[in-house]
């Protein structure tokens, strides 16, 4: 079995951070012609009987970046029929998943909502985000053997998340590591997004110097790799 990326344990942290769902990363299951599968990362909120299904697609050149606009739906047709077999596989085994003896004994019993994420590095228009997930959603719904529970899909890019989990632990109230490296790295990079100043001597301007200066290198590391201003430039959603 391949190793866990850190995208995985990314899209788990946020799980983890949400609140009362167990995650499972790699999760393998048995397909009805005897092969093994996996899923990515596997989250499931017993309360709420929410199960997530986390497929994880980094493709390319490590500064390829997919996207998906109205160019795209012109030239291409849906989302699902320009880049189905790349980033979309792993739905065709999603009734598979929703068999009693795979992901759980009675999925009926155990499952109110399935969620279907697939975290990539493709970026979709805002304008068309809401559109391409339902199509992703209704495409599910469609097969048969998948249950009539609700089912939503979320679709969004790798770093979407990453700074969802930055915001996220910025807000939690834990306050020892947390034995998880993704975690743990947000928590160090929060530390000096929001930090306490100690021992620099009194009065603001002191503390704002230290405050300045240990961000310099992370504010130089962004820069440097910044090929146009960003900086009040948001997309629409």
């Amino acid at each position: 079995m391949a190793e866990v990326m850190a995208v995985e344990s990314m899209v788990e942290a946020e799980w983890i951070l949400e609140g009362g769902y167990w995650t499972k990363l790699r999760f393998p299951f048995q397909l009805a012609n005897g092969s093994w599968s996996d899923i990515d990362v596997l989250s499931y909120q017993p309360e709420k009987k929410h199960l997530v299904i986390s497929e994880v697609k980094v493709r390319g050149p490590k500064q390829w970046v997919g996207a998906y606009t109205e160019d795209t739906k012109q030239n291409y047709g849906s989302i699902l029929d320009y880049d189905g077999n790349n980033y979309f596989s792993l739905i065709r085994h999603l009734p598979r998943c929703c068999e009693d003896g795979v992901v759980f004994d009675s999925f009926a019993r155990s499952v109110k909502r399935l969620t279907f994420q697939l975290v990539s590095n493709y970026v979709i228009d805002g304008l068309l985000k809401a559109e391409a997930e339902q199509e992703v959603a209704d495409a599910i719904k469609e097969s048969p053997d998948v249950p009539p529970i609700k089912v939503d899909v979320v679709l969004e890019s790798t770093l979407e998340v990453m700074a969802r989990v930055i915001k996220k632990e910025r807000t939690c109230n834990q306050g020892r590591r947390y034995g998880h490296p993704l975690l743990d790295m947000a928590r160090e990079l929060n530390r000096y997004l929001e930090p306490t100043i100690r021992y620099a001597g009194r009065g603001s301007a002191k503390t704002d110097a230290v405050k300045k200066q240990a961000l310099w290198p992370l504010w130089d590391a962004l820069e440097s790799g910044r090929p146009f201003a960003v900086v009040g430039d948001r997309p629409a959603e």
